[in-house]
């Protein structure tokens, strides 16, 4: 498929103008823009993945995924103290922040392995681009399918706490992939899933911080945000399925 071909080009030249740029400036903006290219490729092999013989969607995502691994590591801290400071909550000290003291460390690491990463992308970008363009346009339409089946599945009529990470993963998918489709009917409920169990996510990963720190006010306003969430994703789904 033309459109596949093209989109996973683009997705192939934004990793590595990013790697580049993260390679001269350490900025974290731009880690997460890595981040987002990789997933958005992993996308790609995964449609492939179903969509074409004997091709092993995992099996080439492997040397992206050390790539993906390696910018999470650095974003980690990162992440919590962003969060610490969007739910105005103080007093939790460095020392109880994942990797905190590792940043530094970490980025330097990466940076001195992005040489080694551009040449990962360089050495696949060829074989998959041509991949993508033997997609046939009526295998990507049925994957999309299996994947509004499957994300209905797991949050229709209920859902379980421990399928939400899943079944934003599939939200992401559908998102990503959105431009096979002529319109994107379902895209706005796909978005909203992704976000709000989003923000449900980061409190959970909040949470263990503030017991460790015996942060009872806070730990029980971010409970009572989370259910709030919750209720929300439930009143988002009964309208999209009634």
């Amino acid at each position: 498929m033309k459109r596949l071909r093209s989109y996973t080009n683009k997705r192939f030249r934004s990793l590595t103008k990013n790697l580049e740029s993260y390679g001269q400036l350490r900025d974290p903006e731009v880690l997460h823009a890595i981040r987002v290219d990789v997933k958005k490729i992993k996308v790609v092999l995964n449609l492939m993945d179903a969509s074409v013989k004997k091709f092993k969607g995992h099996r080439q995502f492997i040397p992206f995924r050390t790539i993906f691994r390696r910018a999470g590591e650095i974003r980690q801290s990162d992440v919590l103290y962003k969060l610490l400071l969007l739910y105005e909550i103080s007093g939790v000290p460095d020392s109880e922040i994942p990797k905190a003291g590792k940043s530094d460390v970490l980025s330097g690491a990466f940076q001195k392995e992005v040489p080694q990463f551009m040449t990962i992308v360089k050495l696949h970008k060829k074989k998959l681009v041509k991949v993508a363009g033997s997609v046939d346009k009526a295998e990507a339409k049925k994957y999309l399918k299996k994947k509004e089946y499957q994300i209905k599945q797991l949050l229709f009529p209920s859902f379980s706490l421990k399928d939400l990470h899943k079944a934003r993963k599939i939200a992401k998918e559908l998102i990503y992939l959105r431009w096979l489709e002529d319109r994107s009917r379902n895209d706005a409920f796909y978005k909203d899933v992704e976000k709000i169990v989003g923000l449900w996510h980061d409190k959970q990963m909040l949470m263990p911080v503030l017991r460790k720190n015996k942060a009872a006010d806070e730990l029980k306003r971010l409970k009572t945000t989370s259910k709030a969430d919750l209720a929300t994703l439930k009143a988002k789904i009964a309208k999209h399925y009634k």
